[in-house]
């Protein structure tokens, strides 16, 4: 299991393909090779309030949270962080060539025992 949840301000929404956004997050995560194929979500929610720092209305922002289950090394989850914020830098480089943007990823692991799923994706990806 590992979703990414990216809430973005909505001015951004003129200025980037947010469903390209998350494919292109969606096959760096795959790329990762940490999480199942099955498993990974990507989604993009618009902020439509917000106050953002000096409240200039250039200021926008990217936050994401990559919620994923337990039983992954503090190495590979700091590598599976290191690699998707690396992507969003790119996603975003118009964005952070200017002095109104910030971008932040935050990882959440999730407790077996408090975590209740159903998926038939799974079934369909990975046959027994």
């Amino acid at each position: 299991m590992a979703h990414l949840i990216i809430q973005y301000s909505v001015n951004l929404d003129s200025l980037k393909d947010m469903t390209n956004v998350c494919s292109v997050m969606s096959k760096a995560m795959q790329k990762t090779e940490l999480f199942p194929l099955a498993g990974i979500r990507v989604r993009a929610y618009p902020v439509i309030h917000s106050s953002i720092a000096d409240e200039h209305s250039d200021n926008a922002f990217v936050d994401m949270v990559l919620r994923m289950g337990e039983g992954r090394t503090e190495k590979q989850k700091v590598m599976a962080g290191t690699d998707l914020m690396a992507t969003a830098e790119v996603e975003f480089s118009e964005q952070m060539a200017n002095p109104h943007f910030a971008l932040s990823l935050e990882i959440i692991v999730i407790s077996k025992l408090l975590s209740w799923k159903k998926n038939t994706i799974h079934k369909r990806l990975m046959p027994t």
